[in-house]
C-alpha cells in the first residue's frame, strides 16, 4: 500500500528531480541565520577567529562563539524547517500530492504509531545504556545544568521532530516511493535510500573523529533498519517516532565529543566507542523490529522481497 500511494499524483522524473533541487536550496537557505551568526562573531569579538570555526567543523558546539548552546541549536534546526518547506512545495505544486501521502497511504496519520515507536525505542536506548554504564562509569561524566536544561527540554521536543521527520520525509518517504516506481523492487528503495542516507551524514564530524568505516556503517544499519521498518509498517509513522527518540535522547541525556548535536545533556560519555555503539544499535533494533512484528500483527519478514507491484514506472 505505501508504494501504491506513489502513484497519486504526477511522476514524471523532472518532479522528482525540480523537487530534490529545492529540498537541497531550502536546506542551504536554512543555513544562512546560523552561518550569520557565526560570522557576526567572527567579526565583531577579537577572540573569535578563522581557527575557531574549523575547531566547529571538526566539533559543533556553538560555544566556541560565544553563542548559548541552545541558541546554536534553534539556528541548527532552521535549515531542516526550509528544507521541509521545499520538498513540500514540490509534492504539493509539481506532483500535486498531498504531503500524507509520503508519510502513510491512509487518510490520516497514526498518531498512536509514532508515539508507541518513541516510547518504546527511548526505553530500549536507556535499558542499554545503563548496561554500558554498569561496565563502565569511569566513561561518563556528570554535567546537568538546571538552568540550560530547562529550555533545552522544551526546545529538544517542539523542533528537534522538525530535523528528524525531515530526513524520514525525504529518505523513508519520498525517495523511497521514488525507487519503487523505478525499480519495482522492495530491496532496491530500501539499499538505495540507506546507502544515501549513510552517505549524507558523511559530513557530520563524528566521521572525522571516530573514522569513515564505522561511522558509515552505523549509518548504513540506521538507514537499513528505518527502511525495513517502513516496508513492514506500510508507513513511516514508526521510523519517525523512533528517529526522534535517537535524536532527542543524544540532544538531552548523552552526548560526546564530534557528536553532530552538540547540548547541555545530563551526561557526556569521555570515550565514546563507535564499535560497540554499532553493536547496541543491532541488538537494539532487533528487538524493536520482534516488539513490533508482534504489536502490529505484521506478515512474514518474507513481505521484505516481494514486488512492490508497480504498474506504471516514471517517464
Amino acid at each position: 500500500m505505501f508504494f501504491k500511494a506513489a502513484h497519486r499524483g504526477g511522476n514524471e522524473f523532472w518532479m522528482y528531480l525540480i523537487t530534490i533541487a529545492l529540498f537541497a536550496l531550502g536546506y542551504i537557505v536554512g543555513q544562512i541565520p546560523m552561518l550569520g551568526a557565526i560570522y557576526y562573531k567572527i567579526s565583531t569579538v577579537p577572540e573569535v577567529t578563522q581557527d575557531t570555526l574549523m575547531q566547529f567543523q571538526e566539533n559543533p558546539d556553538f560555544t566556541l562563539f560565544g553563542i548559548d548552546s541552545n541558541v546554536g541549536f534553534i539556528l541548527l534546526i532552521m535549515m531542516f524547517v526550509f528544507a521541509t518547506l521545499g520538498l513540500w512545495i514540490g509534492i504539493k505544486f509539481l506532483h500535486k500530492k498531498k504531503f500524507l501521502d509520503i508519510i502513510t497511504p491512509h487518510e490520516e496519520i497514526n498518531w498512536n504509531k509514532i508515539f508507541w515507536g518513541f516510547g518504546v525505542w527511548m526505553i530500549l536506548g536507556m535499558f542499554f545504556e545503563g548496561i554500558s554504564y554498569a561496565m563502565s562509569p569511569e566513561n561518563y561524566s556528570f554535567q546537568f545544568d538546571l538552568m540550560k536544561f530547562i529550555p533545552l527540554v522544551l526546545i529538544g521536543f517542539l523542533l528537534l521532530p522538525i530535523q528528524t521527520s525531515c530526513e524520514e520525509f525525504m529518505f523513508r518517504g519520498y525517495l523511497m516511493q521514488m525507487f519503487g516506481l523505478i525499480s519495482k523492487n522492495k530491496w532496491v528503495p530500501i539499499l538505495m535510500t540507506s546507502i544515501l542516507f549513510a552517505s549524507i551524514h558523511m559530513m557530520n564530524p563524528e566521521v572525522s573523529e571516530y573514522g569513515l568505516g564505522i561511522m558509515f556503517s552505523y549509518y548504513m544499519a540506521a538507514g537499513l533498519v528505518l527502511a525495513i521498518m517502513t516496508v513492514m509498517d506500510d508507513s513511516i509513522e514508526l521510523a519517525l517516532g523512533v528517529h526522534a527518540a535517537t535524536n532527542i535522547y543524544g540532544a538531552l541525556f548523552l552526548s560526546y565529543d564530534g557528536a553532530a548535536i552538540q547540548t547541555a545533556t545530563i551526561f557526556k560519555s569521555e570515550n565514546m566507542d563507535p564499535t560497540f555503539m554499532l553493536i547496541i544499535f543491532i541488538v537494539m533494533s532487533i528487538v524493536f523490529l520482534l516488539l513490533a512484528y508482534r504489536k502490529y500483527n505484521w506478515t512474514s519478514f518474507s513481505k521484505l522481497f516481494e514486488s512492490t507491484q508497480i504498474e506504471n514506472e516514471i517517464v
